[in-house]
């Protein structure tokens, strides 16, 4: 009779227990089936983990549009600083032509009458831009930039000492003599005779050069005065 199989040999290999089918030895593509992965995904999130993070759009209010920083009133500007949170600020320039905060305004028009009310204190009217009003007490916008308005013919005469007009811009320009006699043009142009006088005036009393240059003359309350007109 032959000897029994002893239990070393009924023993499977271990080749024969990995391909078994048993219910206890489930596949590993299953058991992701089963709870909702497979190798697609698995792959995907594992290109996403290696893909460069994404920039997100910047949200402050810097980077918020608009249109333009420019304001419809003399002496008004936008304030570009996000930490202000009234955006307005109203601004002029003395006498000099140094140019002067006056504060920062909710609105452009309570700005642009802060403006007008600075240069009524500092008796910059004749010198400035001032901006108008209507009969209802409504301001009135500045007209655009680069349309500048047509200078009646009578008012292109020059009325004050060292200013004439320049066709070509519609604007007024000054000119002075310096230390050794020479002419110059100073300032670039003016909107008005009279801003163009004032500035030429105050350049020659800053650079000390009144002995080489006339001044004009103003009155007692200090408004100018024509000068004389030629035969």
């Amino acid at each position: 009779a032959t000897a029994p199989p002893s239990t070393l040999d009924a023993a499977p290999s271990s080749r024969e227990f990995e391909e078994s089918d048993s219910e206890d030895d489930v596949p590993i593509a299953e058991l992701r089936r089963a709870v909702g992965e497979d190798d697609e995904d698995s792959e995907s999130e594992e290109e996403e983990e290696d893909a460069p993070p994404r920039k997100r759009p910047r949200t402050t209010a810097a980077a918020q549009p608009r249109a333009s920083f420019s304001s419809k009133y003399y002496g008004v500007t936008w304030n570009k600083q996000p930490r202000y949170k009234r955006k307005w600020k109203a601004y002029y320039k003395d006498a000099s032509g140094t140019r002067k905060t006056i504060g920062r305004f909710a609105t452009e028009e309570q700005a642009a009458h802060a403006y007008n009310a600075r240069l009524k204190k500092e008796r910059l009217t004749e010198l400035r831009e001032v901006n108008k009003v209507d009969e209802q007490g409504r301001l009135v916008a500045k007209p655009e930039r680069g349309v500048r308005p047509e200078v009646a013919e009578a008012d292109r005469k020059s009325k004050y000492i060292g200013v004439s007009y320049d066709g070509s811009v519609r604007r007024f320009r000054t000119k002075y003599k310096d230390a050794r006699g020479k002419r110059k043009t100073f300032g670039g142009s003016f909107a008005s005779q009279e801003e163009a006088a004032r500035a030429r005036d105050a350049k020659i009393r800053e650079l000390g050069l009144e002995s080489k240059n006339k001044l004009n003359k103003v009155d007692a309350a200090g408004r100018l005065i024509e000068k004389p007109s030629k035969p």
